[in-house]
C-alpha cells in the first residue's frame, strides 16, 4: 500500500470519506461537555509535554479542532485530539474547537489510532494494544485492522506478537526503556531469554544491532557443530570394535580429545581392563 493511499486512508477514518458528504464545521464546545475518549488506545500522557503545549495554547490557542462525538443531551466524547483537551483544562480555557462527528465505535477507535499513529505518539505496546481491541471487540482479522489503519498486514502482525511477551517486558516498553526494535527480537525468544535479554539491553544500553549481534553469538555458541562424515564413520567403527561408545572431540587438525562413554561400574572396570 502506496504512503499516500495510507494517508487517504487514514484521513477518510479521521472525518469520515468527503466523497459526496456535507463539509463539517467547527463549533466551539465546553470543556466541561466534553469526556476523555473510550477508545483512546494511549495509556501514558507525558505531563512535560502535555505542560509545553499548554504554555503553546496560551500564546497562540487551539490551533487544530478536536474530534468529537455526541455521547448525550449536550455531552460529547473525545475521538482524536485528548492531549489538545487536557492541554486546553491546564491553561485556563472554558471551550475549545470542535468538530463534531457522529461515529459508529469501530470507526471512532480507528479514528483514535489513527490519529497517534500518523503522530507517532503511540508507544509500541499502546499501539499493538490498539490493533488488538480492534480485532477482538469487533471481530476483526489482522487484514482487516490492516486495510482499516493504512497499514501492511506484516506490520500489524509483529505488532501483535509484542503482546506475548511477559509483563514486566512490556512495562520498559511502555516506559520508553526499550525500541520497537528492541520488541520484535525479543518477541521472537522464549519467555525466559527474552525477560534476560530485556536486562541487559536495559542496563548496557544497547542498541537493536547490539542486541541482535549479542543474540547471534549466542546462538551460535550454543549450537553443537555438524562433525564431517569421515570422523562419524571412525567414531561408529571404533564403537562397534570396542564395544562401548566412543566420540572424537578435534579442537584443530592436530588436537583433540577421544571420550569412552561407560554408565555403570561393571563398564568402567571392563574399560580398564582393555586398556591396561
Amino acid at each position: 500500500m502506496s504512503d499516500k493511499k495510507a494517508l487517504n486512508r487514514g484521513l477518510d477514518a479521521l472525518l469520515g470519506s468527503t466523497k459526496g458528504a456535507p463539509q463539517k464545521s467547527i463549533k466551539e464546545i465546553n470543556i466541561a461537555d466534553i469526556s476523555p475518549g473510550r477508545f483512546q488506545p494511549r495509556q501514558d500522557f507525558n505531563k512535560e509535554k502535555i505542560t509545553e503545549l499548554s504554555s503553546s495554547i496560551k500564546k497562540h490557542g487551539v490551533i487544530s479542532p478536536i474530534l468529537v462525538r455526541e455521547s448525550g443531551l449536550n455531552r460529547f466524547e473525545v475521538i482524536a485530539g485528548e492531549r489538545r483537551l487536557r492541554a486546553s483544562k491546564l491553561a485556563g480555557l472554558s471551550s475549545i474547537p470542535c468538530l463534531v462527528d457522529q461515529k459508529e465505535d469501530q470507526n471512532a477507535l480507528e479514528a483514535a489510532l489513527i490519529e497517534n499513529l500518523q503522530r507517532e505518539d503511540l508507544n509500541a505496546v499502546e499501539e499493538a494494544r490498539g490493533y488488538d481491541r480492534l480485532k477482538r471487540e469487533f471481530g476483526l482479522t489482522q487484514e482487516d485492522v490492516a486495510g482499516a489503519t493504512g497499514k501492511a498486514r506484516s506490520t500489524i502482525a509483529n505488532s501483535l506478537r509484542i503482546l506475548t511477551l511477559p509483563s514486566n517486558v512490556l512495562d520498559l516498553l511502555s516506559q520508553g526503556l526499550l525500541e520497537k526494535g528492541h520488541a520484535k527480537l525479543l518477541a521472537s525468544l522464549d519467555p525466559e531469554k527474552a525477560i534476560t535479554l530485556a536486562k541487559q539491553i536495559t542496563a548496557s544500553n544497547l542498541t537493536v544491532k547490539e542486541a541482535q549481534n549479542l543474540t547471534s553469538r549466542k546462538t551460535k555458541k550454543n549450537t553443537p557443530k555438524t562433525k564431517p562424515k569421515d570422523v562419524l564413520n571412525i567414531e561408529q567403527d571404533m564403537s562397534e570394535g570396542f564395544g562401548h561408545k566412543i566420540e572424537i572431540e578435534a579442537k584443530n587438525k592436530k588436537t583433540g580429545k577421544v571420550v569412552i562413554h561407560y554408565s555403570t561400574s561393571e563398564e568402567l572396570e571392563n574399560i580398564i581392563s582393555k586398556l591396561v
